[in-house]
């Protein structure tokens, strides 16, 4: 059995040999692995005690993915908070793969207040979400990306065999049943092109309080952005709210209206009927990573059943 002693020894002389071009002047101390990320890593590293810590994300889904958010981030970065790069190699090579270097900036995310703020704390944090998501929709949208919906014509992934073997024929006869009203109106948001993140959610903004009041320090992860209707991304954030135990509504939607974003009329209900889309379209892809489904499958059926999701 290999020592892990010896192991993180290894990993740490093999950071410290990518690094020493980056920051000659530096000595690179450790790293860990920090928290989120499913198809990429993100691994804080550590120098000399004063020394400001470095993020380094590497890329699992290829050079493509990290080309494309390095040019995303490169023209986001005069309009919005988000990741200032120090150094990126898109190839990588072998022992890494492709990765990219930026500043740690230090906060905390809405998920990690969630487990430890007040009341107060998550009010004003969601308030500031939504003010900083609005501001996103107004970003010129950069010419390479897509304008699409996210989850394509609703008839072809309804009718996906993947997805009535995920969840049952009686599920989805409850799923058309549930969109069959709204369709029309979610046909309308490819009708949008505004910029979208494409994953708003509790990890990927990070948080700082200044004074007595929390604002957001930075957007992250922006690699499946496109363009396409705002509303995606605000109805991603509340898809886990809970009606009985509220932590981010209505000061989200709130704080969005107050920075100039606009809600349908009946955005409660619209905001539901987006979340099922994005869930079930999600279900009926053949390559989603099996530890998703379960998670799905219960927000989906919380959706439908107009119960509150759980997370």
């Amino acid at each position: 059995m290999e020592n892990p002693a010896s192991s993180a020894t290894l990993f740490n002389h093999r950071f410290a040999e990518i690094l020493r071009p980056v920051f000659p002047r530096r000595t690179f101390r450790s790293f860990e692995q920090m928290q989120g990320g499913y198809t990429n890593i993100n691994l804080l590293l550590r120098f000399e005690e004063g020394e400001a810590p470095v993020v380094m994300r590497i890329y699992g889904s290829g050079a493509s993915a990290c080309k494309r958010e390095l040019d995303l981030l490169i023209a986001l970065g005069q309009h919005l908070p988000v990741p200032e790069i120090i150094y990126a190699d898109e190839k990588g090579g072998d022992a890494i793969g492709p990765y990219a270097l930026y500043p740690y900036i230090e906060g905390i995310t809405f998920q990690e207040l969630k487990s430890r703020g007040s009341r107060e704390d998550m009010s004003q944090a969601a308030f500031a979400m939504g003010e900083a998501l609005a501001r996103v929709r107004t970003v010129p949208v950069p010419s390479f990306l897509a304008s699409s919906s996210p989850c394509g014509s609703v008839d072809e992934f309804l009718n996906s065999p993947v997805l009535a073997r995920r969840i049952g024929a009686r599920e989805i006869d409850r799923l058309q049943s549930f969109l069959v009203g709204p369709l029309p109106q979610i046909g309308c948001l490819s009708d949008d092109n505004a910029l979208v993140h494409g994953d708003f959610n509790n990890r990927n903004t990070i948080l700082q309080q200044q004074g007595d009041r929390w604002q957001v320090a930075s957007i992250l992860d922006w690699e499946l952005a496109f363009s396409g209707s705002p509303l995606w991304d605000v109805a991603r954030f509340i898809c886990y709210e809970r009606k009985a135990r509220p932590c981010r509504e209505p000061h989200f939607s709130d704080g969005y209206r107050s920075a100039g974003g606009r809600l349908p009329e009946n955005w409660d209900r619209f905001a539901s009927v987006i979340n099922a889309v994005s869930a079930a379209h999600s279900l009926s892809r053949p390559d989603l990573s099996e530890r998703f489904i379960p998670d799905l499958c219960e927000l989906l059926g919380q959706i439908i059943e107009g119960g509150d999701p759980t997370g």
